[in-house]
C-alpha cells in the first residue's frame, strides 16, 4: 500500500497525464477510504494507470543521464595580461612565498579563466597598488606646508616658545611690528601681511600665538589656534612649568605647529 506521500505523488502524476478526472471520479466513488487506500484500489481497478506510471519511471530510470554542463569560461586573453604585468610590477612588495602562490594563481587562470579567480587576483593585485602608492607617496619629496612657523608670545612681545621657520618673525622690525598691533588691537584674532607671508596673532589676557602662513589659511586653522590660547591661559601654572623649560617649549612649539599643518595643509 502507498503511502500517504507516494499516494499524493501518483495522483499528481496521474493529474498532470491527463487523467486527472478519471481517478476524481473513482475518489469520489468512494469518499471514506483514505488517499493511501483510494490510490491502492484506484489502480488495481485501473491497471493502465500502473503501467503507464511504471513504464515511464522504468524509461526514466533507464535514461542515460545528461551530461554535466561544461564549466563557464571567462574572458581570459587581455584581463589575464594586465594582471600579469600588474604581478610583474609590483611583485617586490611580496615575500617569495608569496609571489609565488600569486604566480601560480595567475597561470592557473590563464590555462583555465574563472571569473572568481580572476576577481580575486585584481583584489589582490590592488592591494599591493595602494601599497606602492603609499610608500611611494614617503618616500617622494614632502608637500611643502602652508604653515611655516609659529611662535608663542606674552603680550608685551617676550617669546615662550617657537618652532619651525619661525625665524622671520624674530628680525627686530618685524617683532616690534607684532608688539605694536598687539597693543593696539588687543584681544582677538588678526593678520599682518608681511613680505615672508600673512602672519595670523590669535590674542588672549596673557599669551599671544603668532603663525607664519604663505597664503590665508581657513576658518578652522583660525579655531584651533583660538582654542590654543584659551587652553593655556586655563592652566597657566601647567603653561609656566612647560615654557619656563626650554626643550619643553619647544617640544610644544613643534607639536602645534605640525597640528596646523595638518590641518591647513
Amino acid at each position: 500500500m502507498p503511502g500517504k506521500s507516494d499516494a499524493a505523488l501518483r495522483v499528481l502524476r496521474w493529474d498532470l497525464g491527463g487523467q486527472g478526472n478519471q481517478v476524481l471520479e473513482a475518489m469520489l466513488e468512494h469518499p471514506d477510504m483514505t488517499l493511501s487506500d483510494a490510490v491502492d484500489m484506484i489502480e488495481r481497478e485501473n491497471p493502465g494507470l500502473t503501467g503507464s506510471n511504471a513504464k515511464d519511471k522504468r524509461e526514466a530510470e533507464e535514461a542515460p543521464e545528461p551530461p554535466e554542463p561544461a564549466p563557464r569560461r571567462g574572458r581570459a586573453g587581455p584581463e589575464v595580461a594586465a594582471l600579469l604585468q600588474e604581478f610583474a610590477t609590483f611583485r617586490h612588495l611580496l615575500k617569495p612565498g608569496e609571489a609565488k602562490e600569486v604566480e601560480a594563481a595567475l597561470k592557473e587562470v590563464a590555462a583555465h579563466p574563472d571569473p572568481e579567480a580572476i576577481a580575486a587576483l585584481r583584489r589582490r593585485l590592488r592591494s599591493l597598488a595602494l601599497q606602492a602608492a603609499f610608500w611611494r607617496e614617503l618616500a617622494g619629496p614632502a608637500k611643502t606646508a602652508n604653515a611655516l612657523g609659529v611662535v608663542l608670545l606674552r603680550p608685551d612681545g617676550g617669546v615662550l616658545a617657537q618652532g619651525g621657520a619661525s625665524a622671520p618673525l624674530m628680525e627686530e622690525t618685524v617683532a616690534a611690528a607684532m608688539r605694536g598691533e598687539m597693543e593696539r588691537r588687543g584681544t582677538g584674532v588678526y593678520v599682518m601681511h608681511l613680505s615672508v607671508g600673512r602672519l595670523v596673532i590669535a590674542r588672549g589676557k596673557s599669551v599671544a600665538v603668532a603663525t607664519l602662513f604663505r597664503h590665508a589659511p581657513g576658518k578652522e586653522v583660525v579655531s584651533v589656534l583660538e582654542r590654543t590660547v584659551t587652553a593655556i591661559e586655563e592652566n597657566l601654572k601647567a603653561a609656566d612649568k612647560t615654557f619656563g623649560n626650554p626643550a619643553l617649549a619647544a617640544r610644544y612649539a613643534d607639536a602645534l605647529l605640525k597640528l596646523v599643518q595638518r590641518i591647513a595643509g
